[in-house]
């Protein structure tokens, strides 16, 4: 199997999500001015409802990942050709049987726990159906993704994910814009781009494996996959609800209009982990492969770079967010959004690390540990948030998601046995998020200074990462990623 480099395919992760971050930030103020404050809320609501369903995908799509990257080459034909037609069978039964689920229970959910206008109602009641058939999409979807990252074809993936992205969030704007602000067509509209998207991804992955028939069904390879994928799913489920939660909370409590207000600036930071992200998924297959002390010591090495580099991100962005916001979304709408986006990215900083350690412990057979932490945090966080969005509204629930996704960070780093010396390699990469943040607390710039201190605050960090990380030093003097990072690709060769 031919393998890219660690640099070449981290590139292409970047590059991929950062289309569709733009495509993002171009069509969401359009998509607001055009369907509203109350029906974007109430749309954000029930995707992040939809979400909570993923857990029936069972871990199979990241179970099959990790067994594929295992297997290597599709030479390796038949046992392959077992692994993906058993996920896909099962995610794609238990997608039917869970869109049937959400069907009721998101309704109901919508229609007795949340403060939706009455004009609403009925548009949401009719386009549900269209709503849940998106969750065996998504099953299924990602299954040929994972068979094509398994394999690193990383600029295959991308490209097809922007495209879908792509297609996903302009055919609704253009609905919106062109034919009718209702929910009724903006959501179908948005569901018919999904299909197509799911079956364009399917056929290309699916494309380069041999022996492929729908009789390949192997109970014992499904065990063994339903065996890793429980806890990949546990992980997953209980990680959707800590990431969007806050959500329902604030709809329940500050009403649904009140949800814009606080999703886009989600948005905007988790949008921003986009090279936490890429990192995570070009290192996922080789953490499948490596031995334990190669994984380990990847991993280490990654979370310094990556604690400087995504640090410089969320610093410039705690100082620009506001401004921006104001430019981007209208200065209403930015004065309330921008405070907490700032208070966001700081914990949205501790959030991108967390994907390095739970990239490790996944390739390294051991997603139980992050279900375990999410699932022990779940009650009390949810307390936590209720509390302090019942008394300091929007920001209330930023603190209280800061405070969630520091602490499990903390608590998995321990799990994986890092080496304690590397939190005080942390410590200045966080200097600069938290200078960054008081400085807007104290001195709230304009447009011209938010972008002179972002210049200096990124500058700054990366100055830090050339004298304290050696990787990164190594990394731009010569170009190329540490030797160590080429002896770990030539042995998963």
């Amino acid at each position: 199997m031919k393998v890219r480099g660690i640099k070449t395919n981290f590139i292409f992760n970047i590059i991929g999500p950062l289309l569709s971050l733009v495509v993002m930030l171009i069509a969401t103020p359009i998509y607001i001015w055009h369907i509203g404050n109350a029906r974007f809320g109430l749309l954000s609501i029930t995707w992040g409802l939809l979400g909570y369903f993923g857990f029936l995908d069972l871990g199979l799509s990241q179970a099959s990942a990790n067994a594929l990257a295992k297997l290597g080459d599709p030479s390796s034909g038949e046992e392959r050709a077992k692994v993906l037609t058993t996920v896909l069978w099962v995610n794609l039964c238990m997608g039917i049987v869970g869109g049937l689920i959400f069907y009721f229970s998101g309704s109901f959910i919508i229609e007795h726990l949340l403060t939706v206008p009455a004009d609403l109602k009925p548009e949401i009641d009719t386009a549900f159906p269209w709503i849940a058939s998106v969750l065996p999409l998504a099953l299924v979807g990602g299954i040929g993704y994972g068979a094509l990252e398994s394999r690193e074809r990383f600029l295959a993936a991308n490209v097809l994910q922007v495209v879908g992205s792509t297609v996903g969030v302009v055919a609704p704007v253009i609905c919106a814009v062109y034919i009718s602000p209702s929910l009724t067509l903006v959501i179908p509209a948005a569901v018919i781009a999904r299909l197509l998207s799911v079956m364009l991804a399917l056929g290309f992955a699916l494309r380069g494996e041999s022996h492929l028939s729908p009789w390949s069904f192997d109970w014992k390879r499904a065990r063994a996959l339903l065996s890793y994928g429980g806890w990949v799913s546990i992980a997953t489920i209980t990680g959707q609800i800590l990431a969007s939660v806050d959500q329902l909370v604030i709809g329940a409590v500050l009403g649904v209009a009140a949800v814009a207000y606080y999703a886009v600036p989600v948005s905007l930071v988790l949008r921003s982990q986009l090279l936490a992200g890429a990192l995570s998924r070009t290192l996922f297959p080789r953490m499948s492969r490596f031995t334990p002390a190669e994984a380990k010591g990847l991993a280490q090495k990654a979370l310094v770079t990556l604690a400087y580099a995504y640090g410089a991100i969320c610093g410039s962005a705690i100082v620009l967010a506001r401004p921006l916001l104001e430019l981007w979304m209208g200065k209403d709408f930015g004065s309330i959004a921008g405070p907490i986006a700032d208070l966001l990215f700081i914990g949205g900083w501790a959030n991108g690390l967390f994907s390095i350690f739970f990239v490790l412990l996944q390739g390294q057979g051991r997603p139980d540990i992050v279900a375990k932490v999410n699932s022990f945090g779940l009650i009390p966080y949810i307390i936590l948030l209720w509390f302090l969005v019942s008394r300091f509204g929007l920001l209330g629930a930023g603190g209280a998601w800061d405070l969630m996704v520091t602490s499990v960070t903390g608590i998995v780093f321990a799990a994986a046995r890092f080496h304690p010396a590397r939190l005080v390699q942390l410590v200045p990469p966080l200097g600069f998020v938290l200078a960054a943040y008081l400085y807007v607390c104290i001195w709230p710039p304009g447009i011209l200074g938010a972008f002179l201190v972002a210049g200096v605050v990124a500058a700054s960090a990366c100055a830090g990462a050339m004298v304290f990380d050696p990787y990164t030093r190594q990394f731009v003097t010569s170009m190329r990623f540490p030797k160590h990072f080429q002896r770990a690709s030539k042995r998963a060769s």
